[in-house]
């Protein structure tokens, strides 16, 4: 069964994953998914956006539910305020447009806005600065089976333990059919850009720019501050200016120099030449610049097919993890003499000393590393949840070809295996992923709770895959 029009074979957005699900549907009611969910009983069923996600979260193994078009929205009133009640196809970047018009947005923004709300929701999609998206999340409207009858109904969620799971489900529950996400008033953001020195000096820079995110230079090993506040300044007459100079210099001519260091010339001396003395020229410093929020906290990054894992770090273990990093870095690219004897040393404990050494000169980073701080969230199992001090998210991209990312790849397992035990780091669940059971069981206390949650919605686990039956839903491997 498949919709004219649509595809059999399934290709996420970073290239990294390619499926071909029995089935591929597209409802446009909620009707047509409840009809959808009769007729498919006995089939695992996933339900997908925009596909931005480069984790098997997505992997469809029989039906393929394409949610774009419940993408309605409503904004109203209740007694706490304005309530946007959000189609789960909805693109974020509609959603802003929308609530903009009203003079509203959304309380946090990830830097890119083509995703669907429920997507960005089910993975805990982040800004800087605050909670995760997922955080904000009022209510929802999912669709799954009566666990007595087992006919498809919708179930409302609106607190406890239902609502901390569904805020970030990876879609285990069901199928999201809408999301009640709270807006905030519109605001504008004031930014500048200062390069510093250590992670230190511009951590210190945090109170007086608490929505900041900051990028570790590779080969350089700066720190270049991207400094954020809140303004009650009127919008600079200059932000269209620097809206252009930004989506013309960094969104597009950066990386289209990047692509052509990494995949035509594909040496590791260009890379490193480029960050040591022409990738800051790129960017201006000093120059305040004040704007709405929703135009200064997005990039263009969906422009240039990536793929990328972020690890969260709690706030108390960040200057080692980035000491780590930094000396990780460095040994896959060919500098293993480079490692401190304390990562030596903890490297050996954990019986990956020798791991390390065999992937020497296999792979050399070629994009600045962000590092935002984002706190807390009132889920089950988000990145940040069950926490009460900041995580600081550390982004790696990768551009290399889809067929060239070996190395990437290589590295993010070791990355993910070895700060995951040394720094309780937990990668995101949107993003590369290469947890393990025994991994997840550890780092996410909340887990059988939600577990609990799973069942009370899904029994028969219809709504994962065999990815979410080992990290998440407790299944035993097939």
């Amino acid at each position: 069964m498949r919709e004219s029009g649509l595809p059999s074979r399934v290709i996420n957005f970073g290239g990294n994953l390619e499926f071909c699900p029995a089935a591929i549907v597209a409802p446009r009611t909620e009707a047509d998914v409840l009809r959808i969910l009769h007729e498919h009983r006995g089939r695992r069923i996933r339900a997908v956006g925009r596909l931005h996600s480069w984790s098997e979260a997505v992997v469809a193994e029989e039906l393929l539910l394409d949610l774009r078009h419940l993408d309605q929205i409503d904004v109203r009133d209740d007694e706490q305020g304005p309530v946007a009640t959000v189609g789960a196809g909805c693109q974020i970047k509609r959603l802003l447009a929308e609530l903009d018009r009203r003079g509203l947005t959304l309380p946090s923004v990830g830097l890119i806005s083509e995703q669907s709300l429920a997507g960005a929701v089910a993975t805990g999609t982040h800004g800087s600065g605050r909670s995760s998206l997922s955080h904000y999340v009022a209510g929802m409207r999912i669709a799954c089976y009566d666990p007595v009858t087992d006919e498809p109904l919708i179930r409302q969620v609106r607190g406890g333990d239902e609502l901390r799971a569904a805020r970030c489900s990876l879609g285990c529950l069901g199928v999201v059919l809408s999301v009640d996400v709270r807006p905030r008033p519109a605001y504008r953001v004031e930014e500048w850009f200062r390069l510093h020195e250590s992670l230190a000096e511009v951590l210190a820079a945090e109170p007086d720019a608490p929505l900041q995110q900051f990028f570790l230079i590779p080969w350089l090993w700066n720190f270049l501050g991207q400094h954020r506040r809140e303004s009650t300044q009127p919008r600079s007459w200059l932000a269209p200016l620097y809206r252009a100079y930004w989506f013309a210099a960094i969104d597009v001519a950066l990386h289209l120099v990047l692509r052509l260091i990494v995949r035509v010339l594909r040496r590791r001396g260009a890379i490193k030449g480029f960050f040591r003395h022409i990738a800051l020229r790129t960017v201006i410093r000093g120059w305040h610049v004040v704007d709405w929020s929703q135009r200064m906290l997005i990039m263009e990054h969906e422009l240039f097919r990536h793929i990328e894992i972020e690890m969260f770090v709690p706030q108390t273990h960040l200057p080692k993890a980035v000491t780590f990093v930094r000396e990780i870095l460095e040994a896959f690219d060919g500098d293993a003499a480079s490692l401190s004897p304390e990562t030596r040393a903890a490297l050996t404990n954990l019986g990956r000393i020798d791991e390390l050494q065999s992937a020497v000169a296999s792979y050399t980073h070629h994009y600045p590393i962000c590092i935002r701080r984002v706190f807390g969230d009132d889920t089950l199992i988000s990145m940040t949840s069950d926490s009460d001090e900041p995580y600081y998210a550390i982004s790696f991209i990768s551009y290399d070809r889809p067929v060239e990312r070996d190395g990437f790849f290589r590295f993010a397992r070791f990355l993910s295996d070895s700060m995951s035990a040394l720094f309780a780091a937990r990668p995101h669940w949107g993003k590369v992923c290469p947890l393990t059971r025994d991994q997840a069981q550890r780092l996410y206390p909340n887990l059988p709770q939600f577990r609990e949650q799973c069942v009370r919605f899904d029994r028969q686990a219809r709504f994962g895959n065999a990815w979410l039956d080992r990290l998440c839903l407790g299944k035993p491997d097939s």
